[in-house]
């Protein structure tokens, strides 16, 4: 059985805010990996909607939706069933649009061997 190894680029700690440099439409947003293998994305409230869109690495979608932001977002995504490769988390309000890549890739497992005296 193989372990998936899932790494956020840019993402060190696992979690990330997306704060704007400038005036945009872009809202508060951040993702993470939790230990069950679900991408979990939370939007803050905006009297708008977006659009969230992910992406394999040859630039096929594999999720889009269009969601209302007036309570926020709370979503989580299963990734434990991705192939291994490179992935996109775009979430799009207006001309703002905030990309996240993520990587999935197989490890193997690690074995432990303990002598006993």
């Amino acid at each position: 059985m193989k372990n998936v190894f899932i790494l956020i680029l840019g993402l060190l700690a696992g979690t990330v805010s997306f704060a704007q440099t400038q005036p945009g439409n872009a809202p508060e947003t951040s993702v993470s990996i939790t230990t069950d293998q679900k991408l979990k994305l939370i939007v803050g409230r905006e009297e708008t909607t977006a659009t969230i869109t992910m992406r394999d690495e040859n630039g096929h979608i594999i999720y889009t939706d269009k969601v209302g932001l007036q309570n926020g977002l709370y979503q989580k995504f299963d990734i434990a069933q991705l192939n291994e490769g490179t992935y996109e988390l775009a979430i799009s309000v207006g001309n703002d649009t905030v990309v996240k890549s993520f990587v999935i890739e197989s490890q193997p497992a690690h074995k432990l061997v303990a002598f006993r005296s």
